[in-house]
């Protein structure tokens, strides 16, 4: 074999792992002129999981950018045999979902609204169409089924060759029987890899190493969130008249179907899926199996006998069950890992691999020769993760949950249920004492919403209006119209202090950081393309020394992010445990607060978007003025150990005001009332600042920062080619949640990063953006909108102002 010939002493790049992604990854960077690359694989290409894949090749995923590389794996498995020879099974075959209960035919619904925003054609059909497509389907309980005609599948196994066959042509090198016992790290950096055959030292380290890729990154401090479970599936003898059929997926029954060869594939996600510790995987793992557990896998077989009911009559020929590697969220694990530079990961491919495989080793192929990815994933990017949520205990509880999720209903506002309480608000127990029913957000347990009257703080899910529909809409509306509190003790709160502390936050910052002390400075940090990486607050609380405040779904990033790219003489803190924080917001809260605050909150002795040392209820506290809602509000950091002596005193006075409990389900639609922005949903690396409507916060004139040039670039070129409108429906019934296509004129010209209810302007509201180019208030005034829900189409007004106080008024007052 190849791999028997010395190793080369060097390379460009080296890549772990010989599975669809290794191999998919070298075939790309060849395909960009990065011929020096050598791909490593333990023993056999395919051997770990690639191999035993199903081959679905699905065409829509949970985001435009994951839909756009599915569509491109699609094109590149149908020209690989053309290019080299060697064939990959490829064909379009289709696929069909179906509904059994009212609520799975409104997600599927949803599902066909959000693919016509993908661009992915796809038409939801009656039964009679249901059976001319697939045979023998018995139809009983089945409501509709959502067709995607343009699906396919593939041989895993061919597919791998043939893009292993594409690199070496292109002049990598792919060589088996070659495990690699270590990454090499000098300074910080990957410098290549040693090997049981010798050292190879490269500029850039990929891993893609599957099942393993926690245990060999862990070897130099990169803690991947990965565990193994347990994946089966059968195979039945040969079958009359089984012609080739679409993929089908029966949800509600946990079961797919594929036609393989005259046979039939019967796989599923249990809804107790079982983990699989390494402990389990032979050293000399190659192309192994587990065995097949039959009471555990009988309710299924037993299923697909009630769906397909030729299956009776069938004899099984093979029992498969095959370990695979998942995330805690069914997301994959992609970039270079902030904890060591020029290491990159391709991992975690949650039992999508094959469909990902190609359109994945082009996204990766670019992030690595040109520093960032072609697209916006950060839904599957290495640093989505906190720390806590790369514990062992955690993954080992939230993944198998995870993958038993993958065929459940996917109910907005799910909470999973293992792997919860990790990180808790100092305030945790008294919350849960006043009725908090509690989400979990980057492993961080936050009050979503209060249980009142006797209710029980738990969700019951629908796409409906849930049961703590009313209780959300009391909050929502008391701080409108008196005043409420809640915990903001998840933000990340990181301490930036030194004699050069002001200019190396200015250089990260666009926003202009050299102001007086007490100013809060709203900001982003852009990339040097002028996309936003962060959305923060900088609070100078001295001449040398800075707060800066993040949402906890980003802690991760943004901590090394500041890490990377603060210079001279500064130190960095992670000081988020040290304090808890509580936002009292509404017209009433100056009066509530100055019962207890030493320190004038007079409107001209307190201005907005400043912050001070104080005592509060007799502790010493750091307040801001500031609102994510939209109202009259401060934001109170207390010393954590304090925070409950606190909260009892805050709640003493605000009796007077019936003070109310606010959880973020409610602070969700006031900022979207108010058109506020969130990170990861509404914003990100894509944008830049013109398009997402927050040019205003940007400062140029300050001086340099990372992303400066581009800003100014795109500030020359007049109105973006796609801008931030919020909407409201013009029927106050329907609900929005995200990725509702938008309608202008007839035409979906984009979808909805964010939706909720907004109590204050009577009807469910959400924003997005609108990719139409030059588009200014008045093409907006003259046009017709709608917001496209579950195949149904509302009319909608539209705006680039918020539709609750529009001016910022009130918070100002």
């Amino acid at each position: 074999m190849e791999a028997k010939k010395p190793l080369p002493s060097r390379a460009q790049v080296v890549i772990i792992g010989g599975g669809i992604v290794g191999c998919s990854i070298a075939y790309h960077l060849t395909k960009r002129g990065v011929t020096d690359v050598v791909v490593l694989e333990r023993k056999q290409l395919t051997c770990g999981t690639t191999w035993h894949a199903a081959g679905l090749v699905s065409m829509l995923w949970q985001t435009p950018e994951l839909t756009n590389l599915a569509k491109y794996s699609h094109e590149l498995y149908a020209s690989l045999e053309a290019e080299t020879g060697q064939a990959t099974g490829y064909k379009r075959i289709g696929s069909l979902s179906i509904a059994r209960t009212p609520e799975r035919l409104e997600e599927l619904q949803r599902t066909s609204s959000m693919a016509s925003v993908f661009g992915v054609e796809s038409e939801m059909i009656d039964n009679q169409r249901l059976v001319e497509l697939y045979p023998g389907i018995d139809t009983e309980g089945v409501l509709g089924s959502l067709y995607i005609e343009k699906d396919g599948q593939t041989n895993p196994v061919d597919t791998t060759m043939a893009l292993a066959k594409g690199a070496r042509m292109g002049g990598a090198k792919v060589l088996e029987n070659v495990k690699v016992e270590e990454i090499l790290v000098e300074d910080g950096r990957a410098v290549g890899v040693q090997t049981e055959q010798g050292t190879i030292k490269a500029d850039q380290v990929i891993l893609a190493g599957g099942l393993w890729s926690r245990d060999i990154a862990a070897k130099i401090g990169v803690d991947l969130p990965l565990y193994a479970c347990e994946h089966f599936y059968v195979v039945t003898e040969e079958m009359d008249q089984l012609s080739s059929r679409p993929v089908l997926r029966d949800f509600d029954k946990g079961i797919y179907f594929k036609e393989d060869a005259g046979k039939m594939l019967i796989g599923w996600f249990e809804h107790n899926a079982r983990g699989c510790p390494m402990t389990r995987i032979a050293e000399d793992f190659c192309f192994d199996e587990f065995p097949c557990d039959f009471d555990h896998i009988e309710e299924y077989l037993l299923n697909s006998m009630e769906t397909f009911p030729q299956l009776e009559q069938t004899g099984i020929r093979t029992f498969f069950n095959g370990p695979e590697s998942f995330t805690p969220d069914n997301l994959h694990l992609l970039g270079p890992t902030p904890e060591v530079d020029n290491f990159f990961v391709a991992c975690g491919l949650n039992s999508k691999g094959i469909g990902a495989g190609g359109g994945l080793g082009k996204l990766m192929a670019d992030w690595i020769i040109d520093g960032y990815p072609s697209g916006d994933v950060w839904e599957c990017d290495v640093r989505r993760h906190n720390p806590v949520q790369r514990e062992q205990a955690y993954i080992e509880a939230r993944i198998p949950e995870a993958l038993g999720h993958t065929y459940a209903m996917h109910w907005p506002f799910y909470q999973y249920e293992t792997g919860r309480n990790k990180l808790q608000s100092p305030l945790h127990q008294t919350l849960l004492e006043q009725g908090a029913c509690f989400g979990e957000v980057g492993g961080f347990e936050r009050p979503n919403w209060f249980a009142r009257h006797s209710a029980k703080a738990e969700y019951h899910y629908s796409y409906k209006r849930q049961d703590w529909f009313k209780f959300y809409q009391a909050e929502h509306l008391a701080v409108r119209q008196n005043v409420g509190v809640y915990d903001i003790s998840s933000f990340g709160k990181f301490e930036v202090s030194g004699p050069d502390a002001e200019q190396a936050l200015q250089w990260i910052c666009a926003g202009n950081i050299a102001q007086p002390v007490g100013s809060l400075i709203y900001t982003q940090w852009l990339n040097p393309r002028g996309g936003i990486e962060a959305d923060v607050t900088v609070s100078k609380q001295a001449d040398d020394r800075f707060m800066i405040t993040t949402g906890i779904g980003s802690f991760y990033r943004d901590w090394w992010h500041l890490k990377k790219n603060l210079k001279g003489d500064v130190q960095l803190r992670d000081i988020s445990a040290n304090y808890a924080c509580l936002s009292v917001q509404g017209p009433n809260a100056r009066v509530l607060l100055e019962q207890i605050a030493e320190t004038d909150l007079g409107v001209d002795s307190f201005l907005f978007g400043t912050g001070r040392f104080a005592q509060v209820a007799g502790i010493d506290v750091w307040i801001q003025r500031l609102s994510y809602v939209g109202e009259l509000g401060w934001e109170i950091f207390v010393p954590a150990l304090q925070a409950t002596a606190f909260f009892h005193a805050l709640q003493q006075a605000g009796a007077a005001y019936e003070l109310c409990n606010v959880g973020l389900h409610a602070v969700n639609s006031l900022r979207l009332e108010k058109g506020f922005r969130h990170w990861g949903h509404d914003i990100g690396s894509e944008d830049n600042l013109l398009q997402a409507g927050l040019s205003f916060a940007a400062s140029p004139d300050s001086g340099d920062f990372i992303g400066r040039d581009a800003f100014l670039n795109a500030k020359m070129a007049g109105l973006p080619d796609r801008r931030m409108v919020q909407f409201r429906l013009q029927d106050p019934e329907p609900l929005l949640y995200h990725n509702e296509p938008i309608v202008m004129n007839g035409d979906i010209v984009g979808y909805l990063t964010s939706g909720m209810y907004g109590h204050s302007v009577s009807g469910a509201i959400g924003m997005g953006y609108v990719d139409v180019p030059s588009l200014n208030a008045e093409r907006l005034k003259n046009a017709q909108f709608e917001i496209e829900v579950a195949k149904q189409r509302f009319s909608a007004d539209a705006s680039l102002r918020p539709f609750y106080d529009p001016s910022g008024a009130r918070m100002k007052s």
